[in-house]
């Protein structure tokens, strides 16, 4: 599965609900990559938050879900926008070890390798 977010921090209802897709992805067997663009590439950047604070009523923390996803060998890859991110002020040294900088190129190879892609 292929999942496109676009929302961060500011909406942490809204945030989880990609990371839930991907737990029932994983759950069937499927490993996700995901592309993280506008707001949402402040999830490839921790440090500039905390992921488990990020979670919607009744449903596991960003956090919770993303140990799962990384545990289970299921993040096939989190890509964050290059260009989203420089205006966020995210820099490499920012990222996570399981977040990489990338561009559309990278969206349209991630999208490419998968039967389907989500947007949120």
């Amino acid at each position: 599965m292929h999942i496109i977010t676009t929302v961060g921090p500011e909406n942490a209802t809204k945030t989880v609900l990609p990371f839930v897709a991907a737990k029932g992805a994983m759950g069937r067997g499927e490993k996700v990559a995901m592309f993280a663009m506008q707001e949402a590439t402040y999830l490839g950047a921790p440090g500039h938050m905390d992921l488990a604070e990020l979670k919607a009523p009744g449903l596991p923390t960003v956090q919770e879900v993303l140990d799962a996803l990384l545990e289970n060998d299921a993040l096939e890859g989190f890509v964050v926008c290059q260009p989203c991110a420089k205006a966020r002020n995210i820099i490499e040294a920012d990222l996570a070890p399981w977040a990489t900088f990338g561009g559309a190129g990278d969206l349209a190879r991630q999208a490419a390798e998968h039967d389907s892609t989500l947007t949120f």
